[in-house]
Order: C-alpha cells, then sequence, then structure tokens
C-alpha cells in the first residue's frame, strides 16, 4: 500500500517537473521569437531610412546642383559622374 502511494507520489512530481521543463522551453523559444522580430522590424527600419535617402541624393535636382556646383563632373564615354574628391 505505501508502495503504490510513494510509486504515484513520484509518478505526480515527475509530470509536474516535465511540465515545467517544457513551459520553460516554450518561454525560451518565445523570447527568441520576439529577438528575431524586433532585430526583423529594426533592419526594416534601417533599410527604409536608407531608401529614403538614396532616392533623395540620386533626385534629379540635387545632381543637377551638384554639377552646377562643380561638386561632380561628367566623363566621357558614359563613365558615372565622379566627385571632385573621390578622383
Amino acid at each position: 500500500m505505501y508502495f503504490r502511494f510513494g510509486s504515484a507520489l513520484v509518478l505526480v512530481v515527475l509530470i509536474s517537473l516535465a511540465g515545467i521543463a517544457l513551459e520553460k522551453r516554450n518561454l525560451d523559444l518565445r523570447r527568441a521569437v520576439t529577438r528575431q522580430r524586433f532585430r526583423r522590424d529594426v533592419l526594416h527600419d534601417t533599410h527604409i531610412r536608407m531608401r529614403l535617402e538614396t532616392q533623395r541624393l540620386g533626385a534629379p535636382a540635387q545632381t543637377i546642383d551638384a554639377l552646377e556646383s562643380g561638386e561632380l563632373r561628367v566623363e566621357p564615354h558614359g563613365k558615372p559622374p565622379v566627385k571632385r574628391g573621390d578622383q
């Protein structure tokens, strides 16, 4: 009789420990997913900022102003414009 009670008690404790281990693993995985989402959002924001900056710098008005001020010079044979400091 004591043996049955003792084994039932051990079984309940083992099941509880297994449940706790599964719950801890689940929380670790959720934390990792949340961290990845945050990093993805940061990268997405950085990508958008860089795209807007590229569009702003490549706008025709900016290019024309740079050509007129002498910051850029046009190379023959279809080479891309080069800044004077980059030569």
